[in-house]
């Protein structure tokens, strides 16, 4: 074109550059002007492996006390005797103090787990010394409780002095509660006074423990006053054990208190509510007043009673429903803020109530079932009940009671609303008079009229009681049969009502399942609801199973129950125009009532099953095919005409030379001939396919004769016709690719 240059470069026809030049280089951002919308995601850091950085100095520590006490162990069990007194003293005196003022220079610095490492040697170096003093004679002759008591003082003194200055150290708030529990035990072990003195022992442990629990709260230590909790409830563990022990040795008035065998009991109430005046001024002291209260208040209630636990099982009893009403009247006049208190020892006392009332109920209802075996006593048969566990009048003492303490406490909680309330204490109240009579020689049925369709459960040692309750339940869902839950149990009543009923008129069990069955598929044909249908197959099923095995001819029985079955299935389809695909069903029952007689009768062709049936398919299908000119022979001809020729098929396939195998071939030819002049595929496809298979077996015998020649050149003629394919297809793909080779 005029007036632009041509380039050396560029080609002469279209102007393109035949070489590019080379891009310019990008400027490297030192800035970037657009801030990022989301910060990018922290890279995950790698998966450790091995120990971490922080534990290293834990275990090496570790390690180096371990070994520094093995040395001391084996310094006094070989080089103790080669030294004189004044070496040993030298010796142990000196590894003492280097490692407690190691411990304390090194907490001072910050180093806590060398502190603390340091400070367990040296705690340990003092267990070494006493004992090396005791070897030596130093410490006089103690036993092994006094010895307890001097190792446990010496580590009380040692971690409290070891604490005070450093107060972080861990070790020392482990070790002093331990210390103080050693001499505890000591001081145990070395009183010879009975149960009393331990108790005194004890009582003391635990002021000691409450002693050290605020001694670590004013040193506003983090350890201590947790290990010495801990401590401190198992001394009133201790103390408790002892006390009750002390107790039941002595239940009598005179014995607890004239001789004071219930003071530790006392004790224990009273040391309960330490925790109280510990914990005063902290967040949660509302709450743990209210718990140590409750304790105390359940550990008096407990002594008071303890008189009366060896008068047996009804004095007992007694007891529990006097602390039962006491503390329900407590906690029905109780302040709000005081909730638990009163909650608990009622808690108790209802636990040690009702076992008495619980094994009557169990007896009781174990008396209800266990009358007579079912369907062997008439309907006057009375309860024959076993001697109670205890008095049959704490049943109901105990429900009322119970009753009492759980008003007491739901009201408490604004729960349940008043009818609610009404309807749950008619309930139990029926229930506890019911279950009261029972442990009396009642006649059966005044319970069956009782509980009504209920009484169920408990009828069937009579059947004519059992028969009555069915036919309440029978016109009961009859009234309701509006309800699902009427329309599933009315045939099941039913069904029931009438195998009892054939029991009482002896008949033969096959007749009844008859009758059942009859009786309920008019039913189901009366009212044609699904729920109702299917309990009626349900009990129909296993009336019938139970009836035709009873049978003294068992295919007799199953062809009649078929028959009548399907006549009543057929029946329900004609009737019910939402029940027409039923009519199958019953076809089907029908046609298998009848295989049943043939194989009674020792029929064995099978043309004898299918034909009938078949011709019935057919027909219906024809008429089908008549009134509706929409339909089409795949649905209407095509079930029919397989069942007709399929049988056939199998056994011409094992008997190919035979009557049976020329006039299927020659009624599949019809078939083929008929479906081709109307057009229908059914008979088309039946014909054809039956048709075929029954040609290529009667084609099978001569197969084997065929010579070898002829299966190797079918074979090559597959393989070439493969091999053509396969290259026509190549050759089609190379050529779709030079042609897009040369578009532009």
């Amino acid at each position: 074109m005029g007036g632009m240059t041509e380039r050396p470069d560029a080609c002469p026809r279209c102007g393109y550059l035949l070489h590019q030049p080379p891009p310019l280089p990008t400027p490297t951002p030192y800035a970037n002007p657009y801030a990022t919308p989301y910060p990018a995601p922290p890279e995950r850091p790698p998966a450790r492996r091995g120990i971490t950085a922080a534990s290293v100095p834990r275990i090496l520590l570790a390690l180096g006390a371990l070994c520094v006490l093995v040395a001391a162990v084996i310094f006094l069990a070989v080089a103790w005797s080669s030294l004189g007194v004044g070496g040993r003293t030298t010796v142990l005196v000196t590894l003492t103090c280097v490692t407690a003022l190691g411990g304390q220079l090194l907490a001072r610095r910050g180093l806590a787990l060398a502190a603390d490492a340091f400070t367990i040697v040296a705690l340990g170096l003092v267990t070494l010394d006493l004992y090396g003093a005791r070897q030596a004679g130093w410490l006089g002759s103690p036993d092994v409780g006094q010895f307890l008591a001097v190792v446990g003082g010496a580590l009380l003194v040692a971690s409290l002095g070891l604490n005070l200055p450093a107060r972080r150290l861990v070790s020392p708030q482990i070790v002093a509660p331990l210390g103080l529990g050693l001499a505890a035990l000591g001081a145990a072990v070395t009183t010879d006074s009975g149960l009393g003195a331990l108790q005194v022992v004890a009582g003391a442990a635990v002021l000691a423990f409450t002693a050290l629990v605020v001694l670590g709260r004013r040193l506003s230590t983090l350890v201590l006053p947790w290990t010495a909790a801990a401590g401190g409830l198992l001394a009133l563990g201790a103390l408790t054990t002892l006390a009750v022990g002390d107790a039941l040795a002595h239940p009598t008035w005179r014995g607890l208190w004239v001789e004071g065998h219930g003071l530790g009991a006392l004790a224990v109430a009273a040391l309960v509510l330490l925790p109280w005046a510990v914990v005063a001024g902290a967040d949660h002291t509302g709450d743990v007043r209210q718990v140590v209260c409750a304790g105390s208040a359940s550990m008096l209630t407990w002594v008071v009673a303890v008189p009366v636990l060896d008068e047996g099982l009804t004095a007992v009893t007694l007891a529990a429903a006097v602390a039962v009403v006491w503390w329900s009247l407590v906690t029905a006049v109780a302040p709000a803020r005081w909730p638990v208190v009163p909650v608990v020892p009622l808690v108790a006392s209802l636990l040690v109530l009702l076992p008495a009332p619980a094994a009557l109920a169990v007896q009781a209802v174990s008396n209800l079932f266990s009358v007579a075996p079912p369907f062997s006593a008439d309907a006057s048969v009375r309860l024959d009940p076993v001697a109670p566990y205890a008095e049959e009048w704490l049943l109901p003492l105990g429900v009322a009671v119970g009753g009492l303490a759980a008003a007491a406490i739901l009201r408490r909680g604004g729960w349940p609303r008043p009818t609610v309330a009404r309807a749950t204490a008619a309930t139990v109240s029926a229930l506890t008079v019911l279950l009261t009579a029972a442990l009396f020689a009642v006649p059966l049925w005044l319970f069956v009229a009782v509980l009504g369709p209920l009484g169920l459960a408990i009828a069937t040692p009579s059947a004519v009681l059992t028969l009555l309750v069915l036919a309440e339940i029978v016109a009961i869902a009859a009234a309701l049969l509006r309800f699902r839950s009427a329309a599933l149990v009315l045939p099941l009543a039913l069904a029931g009502f009438l195998w009892t009923g054939g029991h009482l008129l002896d008949l033969r069990l096959d007749v009844t399942s008859l009758v059942t069955l009859g009786v309920l598929g008019l039913l189901a044909i009366a009212v044609p609801r699904i729920e109702l249908e299917l309990a009626a197959t349900v009990a129909i099923a296993a009336s019938s199973a139970v009836g035709i095995t009873a049978s003294p001819d068992l295919s007799v029985a199953l062809a009649i129950q078929l028959t009548l079955a399907g006549a009543l299935v057929t029946v329900t389809a004609i009737v019910h125009r939402d029940h027409r695909p039923l009519a199958w069903v019953g076809g089907l029952l029908l046609a298998a009532a009848t295989w049943v007689r043939l194989y009674d009768m020792g029929v064995q062709a099978p043309e004898a099953y299918t034909l009938p049936t078949a011709v019935a398919l057919v027909t219906v299908g024809g008429w089908r095919l008549l009134v509706d000119p929409d339909a089409d022979t795949r649905t209407t001809l095509l079930p029919g005409l397989a069942l007709a020729t399929v049988p056939s098929l199998l056994w011409v396939l094992a008997e190919p030379v035979s009557i049976r195998a020329a006039l299927l071939g020659l009624g599949c030819l019809v078939l083929v001939l008929y479906g081709v002049a109307l057009r229908w595929s059914a008979p088309v496809v039946v014909g054809g396919l039956v048709g075929g298979a029954v040609v290529l077996r009667e084609l099978g015998p001569y197969l084997a004769v065929w010579p070898q020649w002829v299966l190797i050149g079918i074979a090559g003629t597959m393989l070439l016709g493969v091999g053509i394919t396969w290259e026509a297809r190549l050759r089609d793909l190379r050529r779709t690719a030079v042609y897009l080779g040369r578009l532009r």
